[in-house]
């Protein structure tokens, strides 16, 4: 008798600890209308390729390079992604951004990705410096009323290499194998 009592309290404090917020991708804000609504983050497969070095058979999960062009200047601006409703679905932390985060030119106005942008990304008017120095990640509702107007990715490209392999690639060769 006393397990099953047990049992059932254990249960009710697990219970009660539970949030009935309708927005769970926002912490601590409820959704309302004037809250931009936060989508799931998107997940990017990654590819499974055979190493150098690494014995026949064996597979390993390796995140695929990509490159894109975007609507202007904005190398130094960092991204965000928005669903095709306009929503965001994916922002960095504050500690995601480093410098190693900025795209490097690869020529003929493509960038190599090194911050995790796609197809739907837009870019904000915070600078790798500035977003680095922000005290905390800005709110979904700043970050939305940050984003430059007509800055978006308008080309984007898996490289048939891996991020790690393309980050140490000369750019020629990366721009090549966008020429393929």
């Amino acid at each position: 008798m006393n397990s099953k009592i047990l049992i059932f309290a254990a249960a009710a404090s697990v219970l009660a600890a539970c949030s009935h917020r309708s927005n769970p991708g926002v912490s601590g804000v409820a959704s309302s209308a004037s809250q931009p609504q936060v989508q799931p983050p998107m997940t990017v497969p990654p590819h499974a390729v055979q190493l150098p070095g690494q014995e026949t058979g064996g597979e390993a999960i390796v995140l695929k390079a990509s490159a894109f062009k975007m609507s202007g200047d904005y190398a130094n601006n960092v991204a965000v992604t928005l669903d095709d409703s306009g929503n965001l679905v994916y922002f960095p932390a504050v500690s995601d951004i480093r410098p190693g985060s900025k795209p490097t030119s690869i020529g003929e106005g493509w960038w190599l990705n090194r911050q995790g942008l796609g197809p739907n990304s837009v870019f904000t008017k915070w600078t790798f410096e500035e977003y680095m120095a922000l005290p905390a990640t800005p709110s979904p509702a700043e970050i939305k009323s940050a984003i430059i107007k007509g800055a978006e990715v308008t080309e984007f490209r898996q490289l048939p290499v891996p991020a790690a392999q393309a980050n140490v690639m000369e750019p020629s060769n990366l721009l090549h194998l966008l020429e393929e």
